[in-house]
């Protein structure tokens, strides 16, 4: 049961942290305004997958991963077309179908891990972005 708080306590401190972290980036950097309504919608579909994760609900823990998992095949997702962009898609994908999987088995230990996984792979993937829409804003900068 300790351990369970612990890694419970781990994912709702990086939620936070990934909610807080989406706020201040919506504020200060107007690159992504065109993005804000679907980063929200993602945000809330995280948090769902929080809350069923506390109160043991599988059918949502599972429906918010699949939803997360189709949003991942949006055009307003595709934000570049590199191999390293695909292949974080591809790991967020695959992540979030292995959370899915663990709900609809029932498996709480499984279904944390993996949401665990799907949240790297979402940080992971937002620090690729900012890496590259950092170095088109210098290059642009340059072109001045």
């Amino acid at each position: 049961m300790r351990q369970f708080l612990l890694v419970f306590t781990g994912v709702v401190i990086v939620v936070v942290l990934l909610n807080l972290g989406a706020n201040w980036q919506e504020k200060r950097d107007t690159v992504y305004q065109d993005n804000v309504p679907f980063m929200r919608a993602k945000m809330q579909y995280t948090n769902s997958i929080v809350e069923g994760l506390a109160l043991e609900n599988f059918a949502s823990i599972s429906k918010n991963a699949q939803d997360l998992k189709l949003m991942s095949y949006e055009s307003t997702w595709q934000v570049f077309q590199s191999p390293d962009y695909v292949a974080l898609s591809r790991d967020f994908r695959e992540s979030a179908g292995r959370l899915q999987a663990a709900a609809k088995s029932k498996n709480i230990d499984g279904a944390m891990l993996s949401y665990f996984e799907v949240t790297l792979n979402c940080v992971r993937c937002h620090k690729v972005v900012r890496q590259k829409r950092q170095v088109e804003t210098d290059k642009a900068s340059k072109n001045k």
